[in-house]
């Protein structure tokens, strides 16, 4: 029997940032972040600990069960660095003062044949019937009956196969445990049928077939009353990224690349990268952590081979074994990049200092943004982003809950800005402006063109700014592309520093941009996958800096296009 040690999850960890394990750009990152909250251990900030027993007591329950089918029926089920490392950490982590588990939702993205319904029918029993949950519920869903009666069918034969028969009860559609009061199910895609559920464990299988978030919301919401909940989502990747399954991946790549912080949500995905040249091996061993043991080489080979002839084949295999989202835009603005560039500073370094001032009005929906675009100087290399961004208040829980974006929290850090009723008065923007003109040296301010007309006349004639001073900036590719392109490079050399507002990462990272027959480039935010609007105010503030009036002093002239 394999016992896992006080170090295996480390050292997985360990071994993959090192280089040593074929990894994907999220599965590193998982890893990394596995590292930085270790060090993160005992600070202040952290209410966290790695519990070595903890993780323990699950592999050892694990690694009683046997394999019921295949090559190695009969056996005691051995898991594999990957699955150490990623159970480990979901069973491992606990907070500091409850002693109960710090991950409550987990999401599992791999390519198919890595284990991943067994994988869940462990969790499953584990969860379910041997973790001091008094009448604890667990349920196994998907989009269908039938495919949630897989991981719900890999319960019961665990069950028979292990001799685990004499404490939990095996029927057609229930296993239930007497002692406990506990019981495990399978659940259709009626989601009306859960109502009055209180479940503590939730398999949610293939969810990229989700068409609809329903039985999503209605299972997540009742977790509530339960103390620990663990929220086990499995899934390879779809081709729909707009869609449940779709909005999921993409929080939890926000999570890993540290866009979004949620300390309670554990994300894995195992995956070839964009470059990787998708027909060779290394490639498939890359992007299947169970290459060589349930993962047969020869089989992606034969896939490969046909594929090379056939584009429907190819898009599928490299969904199906390479976990990459077909159909899927990539994201437009480096986040390593982004990163580099941030860092702390005063406003009030910036006073006097000439600016440009981009202005994104929102629609009901959108976020209103100003950002004030502050060019190098001789003693400052980057660009500096003074970001204004404004929310309605009232609206603001409900537009946080189906953006997936922590707006409270971000509102509480005032990074984020509300007014009172559904939609922003334009009076603020206003007041703003005016008081920025009394700080720093304000050269132009753009607008989107969309309902700007009455705002841009009140500037002018009632609060003072010159008719030369306040521009339209039409979304075209004509209009935009110029400062799009100098936006996207400034970005990946790091030069662009927003002061670490998390608002304007996750909306960095949101943008998607689409290309004319030219090569230009326009932000869309249709496509996009949040809000962008941020951005599009830095896009018309860096659009004000290529216009600015070419009879600037040589001194100047040097600075602006110096960047």
């Amino acid at each position: 029997m394999t016992v896992l040690s006080s170090d295996e999850v480390d050292a997985y960890a360990s071994a993959v940032v090192a280089g040593e394990v074929p990894a994907g750009k999220f599965h590193r990152l998982a890893c990394e972040r596995h590292q930085r909250d270790r060090r993160r251990e005992g600070t202040a900030a952290f209410p966290y600990r790695f519990d070595a027993v903890r993780a323990g007591l699950f592999f050892k329950f694990a690694e009683k069960l046997s394999h019921y089918k295949g090559k190695w029926a009969g056996e005691p089920i051995l898991l594999q660095p990957y699955q150490k490392f990623r159970l480990g950490s979901i069973f491992g982590w606990v907070h500091i003062t409850t002693e109960k588990r710090r991950f409550r939702n987990a999401y599992n993205e791999l390519p198919r044949k890595n284990g991943k319904s067994l994988e869940a029918a462990v969790v499953g029993l584990y969860t379910t019937f041997f973790n001091g949950e008094p009448g604890a519920e667990g349920y196994c869903a998907a989009t269908k009956r039938d495919q949630a009666a897989i991981v719900f069918g890999d319960c019961k034969k665990l069950v028979q196969a292990s001799g685990l028969k004499s404490r939990i009860v095996v029927q057609v559609g229930n296993l239930h445990r007497e002692d406990t009061a506990s019981k495990l199910e399978p659940l259709g895609a009626d989601h009306d049928s859960t109502d009055g559920l209180n479940p503590n464990f939730i398999c949610l299988d293939e969810l990229h077939g989700f068409k609809t978030r329903g039985m999503i919301d209605v299972l997540e919401t009742a977790t509530g009353a339960r103390q620990q909940p663990l929220i086990f989502k499995i899934t390879t990747a779809g081709d729909d990224p707009v869609s449940p399954g779709g909005d999921e991946h993409d929080y939890a790549c926000k999570v890993l690349e540290g866009v979004l912080v949620d300390e309670t949500y554990f994300a894995f995905i195992a995956h070839a990268d964009v470059e990787d040249d998708w027909t060779l091996p290394e490639t498939a061993r890359k992007a299947n952590p169970n290459y060589d043991i349930s993962v047969n080489p020869e089989d992606l080979a034969a896939k490969v081979a046909k594929a090379q002839g056939m584009p429907a084949a190819a898009a599928a295999y490299q969904q199906k074994h390479l976990n990459r989202w077909v159909n899927a835009s990539a994201p437009w603005l480096s986040m390593d990049g982004w990163r580099k560039g941030q860092s702390t500073w005063d406003p009030a370094e910036l006073e006097h200092e000439p600016c440009f001032v981009g202005v994104d009005l929102s629609s009901k929906l959108d976020l209103t943004a100003l950002v004030a675009v502050f060019p190098p100087t001789p003693g400052r290399e980057k660009w500096r982003l003074l970001p204004y961004i404004w929310t309605p208040e009232e609206t603001m829980i409900e537009r946080g809950r189906r953006d997936r974006a922590p707006y409270d929290i971000w509102i509480r850090q005032e990074h984020l800005l509300t007014t009172p009723g559904t939609r922003i008065d334009h009076m603020v923007i206003r007041e703003k402006l005016k008081w920025l003109r009394t700080r720093y040296d304000v050269q132009t301010i753009g607008f989107d063109p969309w309902h700007a007309d009455q705002l841009i006349g009140q500037l002018v004639s009632e609060d003072g700014f010159s008719p030369e001073q306040v521009l339209e900036v039409r979304q075209t590719y004509a209009a935009m592309s110029s400062a799009c392109s100098r936006l996207e490079a400034e970005i990946l050399d790091g030069a662009v520093d927003a002061g670490g507002n998390p608002v304007m990462a996750w909306c960095a990272s949101n943008a998607i941009v689409q290309r004319d027959g030219k090569d230009n480039i326009y932000p869309v935010k249709k496509k996009s996958r949040g809000r962008i609007d941020p951005i599009m105010a830095t896009i018309i503030g860096m659009a004000m800096w290529l216009k600015r009036p070419e009879t600037e002093t040589p001194q100047y002239q040097i600075l602006a296009f110096g960047g």
